[in-house]
């Protein structure tokens, strides 16, 4: 099973995924199956706490999205 990091924001929700142009997180929205394969996911659930940690600590604005952890397979339609 796979794991993305995820929040809800107006009853939808959105994951996590990393831009390499500016080395960043940033929220998509998760409005599709296809939307899940843009989404950081990581086979094991340790691995995806330990970058929700890194994300807490060093990222203000995700810091205060309510991000929490869930399996891949919740958003697959």
């Amino acid at each position: 099973m796979s794991y993305v990091i995820a929040t809800w924001k107006n009853g939808k929700p959105q994951g996590i995924k990393t831009c390499s142009d500016t080395n960043t997180f940033q929220l998509v929205d998760l409005d599709s199956s296809s939307d899940i394969s843009r989404v950081y996911s990581h086979p094991y659930r340790a691995g995806a706490q330990q970058i929700l940690n890194w994300i807490n600590k060093n990222d203000e604005y995700l810091a205060n999205q309510n991000l929490c952890i869930q399996p891949e397979a919740r958003f697959r339609k």
